[in-house]
């Protein structure tokens, strides 16, 4: 019986090009933070897609990208230094999620990628200091971040706490880097961190000015809106003084 979630390569490309990399993937959490960065960190350094990820409950949606037809969730690659990075364009159905975690993890082990960073985002409101992120690792990641770790009891949700519990029961090394995120819309400052950071870990300066830029543009407009709502609720005041 077929598995309810399959990885499909494209037709002749070798998975033994996967041996020895790492993977990096997220989702549309808080600030829909690992969504932006895995989609520009695979843009930016100009990957090739090379797989996708199917599942039962199959979101029903396609799209045209710079690279032909784009599918709701792709698999990148790049082979110097050696990345996957797999661009979730939706949440996989709940139905699905727990396969999809397990099907992808049991996958990283046997083509021979060495560790997973998964990206995500905490609510800013947590914010205690000046840091701009923080991180969680399983048990078999070895390196200790100079970033404080997530404090205790805190929860991450979703496919993302999936990917982290599955990776330590098949013991494939596993961090979580969570940027400061906001929880209720768009953000791309979050995303620029979580894209340096990974830049760092995997020894590859990665340039996340455009993100930059588009938060700048961001909170720009915003600020712009706040003033109209103000100015507006000022000018119905005054009429009816």
């Amino acid at each position: 019986m077929p598995r309810r979630v399959e990885i499909v390569l494209k037709e002749g490309f070798d998975e033994a090009a996967f041996q020895g990399a790492r993977l990096v993937t997220g989702f549309k959490g808080f600030g829909a933070t690992g969504y932006i960065a895995t989609r520009y960190i695979a843009s930016k350094l100009g990957m090739e897609r090379v797989g996708v990820i199917l599942t039962k409950y199959m979101p029903e949606f396609a799209f045209r990208d710079d690279y032909g037809l784009a599918f709701p969730f792709e698999i990148f690659y790049r082979e110097n230094p050696k990345l996957v990075v797999v661009v979730n364009h939706d949440l996989p159905d709940p139905r699905d999620r727990r396969v999809f975690a397990e099907v992808l993890v049991e996958w990283m082990k046997k083509v021979g990628i060495t560790e997973a960073i998964l990206i995500g985002g905490l609510d800013k409101k947590l914010k205690s200091g000046e840091e701009k992120m923080r991180w969680l690792a399983n048990s078999h990641y070895a390196e200790k971040l100079g970033e404080p770790l997530m404090d205790k009891w805190l929860l991450i949700i979703g496919p993302l706490a999936l990917l982290l519990m599955y990776s330590e029961l098949k013991g494939l090394p596993a961090l979580a880097v969570l940027p400061y995120a906001e929880a209720m819309r768009y953000d791309p400052y979050a995303a620029a961190v979580a894209v340096e950071k990974v830049g760092q870990l995997i020894g590859l300066k990665i340039d996340a000015s455009e993100l930059y830029e588009e938060a700048r543009k961001f909170e720009e407009e915003l600020e712009k809106l706040s003033k109209l709502e103000e100015t507006k609720r000022t000018v119905g005041k005054d009429l009816y003084m």
